[in-house]
């Protein structure tokens, strides 16, 4: 089979298969679970109603229930139902006073730009591990680490689906990704992902990508990492430099940039530009807009500098707690009418797997 065909075979099996501002810029959500001398009982029905305002980052709440503890970090539920969860604070200090109530002394770590904290809202504990109504889409929002547990519908996107390529995230520590056909990826660190296409392993394809987080604040994340395969009936492998960059633009856009470099390439690599990073060199800008029930939609122009071809790609992409399932219209040539992945327009399904 030659590499057009086999490329061309691999993604039509794919359609068969896979279908307010921050208050600190430098302070991610992190959802941290107890210390072992601080463990108790939670009650997910905890409430505590914020009194009174103290300053820019600092409230105080009065609740009936005991379980919390210094250092936890809890949500902040709008008085407004619709609303839902606006932000996070940390507790800072608990009062026990003598009508057995708790004043609790918090501190603002992220806040939604939309809303505003008023007295009478709420503090609660947070279940982050499914679907949650109120807890509704925006980039201030985003669970950037965490316990254990999360929802990959909160987490940061690692990777926008096989034909548009991977974002600036890197997978946690210990966490793994599986696509359908066979991709594997792993946190190594917090900020080092190593993965491989494990039946390419099998096939004499060897086949290998590594990517580091260079640089992460609250609104702009870079990385850069490097791809290798050994092409199947070729002498020679290929070798790309990643370069990515995630940017926040709003409460519910992020722009994700993806400049690959072909280091090493081979003979018919330009039948290959459907997938980033596979010995061609390439530009790519996109936009990602967060839905309210976390789903995305991804769409974006890119340049391919072998073919000197304009691309581009629509995505919606519906994530469940772990599983995630796109579809998705691609192009490696807008000016082209055909219907080719080669050189044309093509439809893809992905299907993959965060745990």
């Amino acid at each position: 089979m030659t590499l057009r065909l086999f490329l061309s075979a691999l993604l039509t099996l794919g359609s068969g298969f896979t279908w307010a501002s921050s208050m600190d810029d430098e302070v991610p959500i992190i959802v941290r679970e107890p210390a072992a001398e601080d463990a108790r009982a939670i009650h997910p029905e905890s409430r505590a109603r914020v009194q009174s305002i103290i300053d820019n980052k600092t409230l105080k709440a009065i609740s009936t229930f005991s379980d919390w503890y210094i250092g936890e970090i809890i949500a902040l539920e709008s008085q407004t139902p619709a609303a839902g969860i606006i932000g996070f604070v940390e507790v800072t200090g608990i009062e026990n006073k003598q009508d057995g109530t708790y004043e609790l002394t918090a501190e603002l770590l992220r806040q939604s730009r939309l809303n505003f904290i008023q007295v009478g809202d709420q503090l609660m504990h947070l279940d982050l591990s499914s679907e949650n109504e109120k807890y509704k889409g925006t980039t201030d929002l985003i669970v950037t680490q965490s316990g254990k547990n999360i929802s990959s519908k909160y987490k940061p996107l690692f990777t926008q689906g096989v034909a548009v390529g991977e974002t600036a995230q890197t997978l946690w520590q210990g966490e793994y990704m599986i696509t359908w056909f066979g991709q594997v990826n792993y946190g190594l660190k917090k900020w080092l992902t190593v993965g491989t296409v494990v039946p390419a392993d099998f096939l004499g394809a060897m086949n290998a990508s590594a990517k580091m987080q260079v640089y992460e604040s609250y609104s702009n994340v870079f990385a850069a990492g490097l791809t290798y395969a050994k092409i199947p009936n070729q002498t020679g492998s290929t070798l790309n430099l990643n370069v990515h960059w995630d940017s926040i633009s709003s409460e519910s856009v992020v722009s994700h940039t993806l400049l690959t470099v072909a280091l090493f390439t081979f003979d018919e690599a330009q039948d290959a530009t459907a997938i980033k990073s596979l010995g061609t060199s390439s530009f790519q800008t996109g936009y990602e807009f967060i839905l309210d029930n976390w789903d995305r939609v991804l769409l974006g122009p890119s340049y391919n500098f072998e073919k000197k071809a304009v691309g581009g790609y629509l995505t919606y992409l519906k994530i469940w707690d772990k599983f995630h399932l796109s579809f998705s219209l691609n192009a490696t040539d807008v000016a082209s009418l055909k219907f080719s992945p080669v050189d044309g327009y093509y439809l893809l399904f992905d299907a993959y797997w965060r745990f």
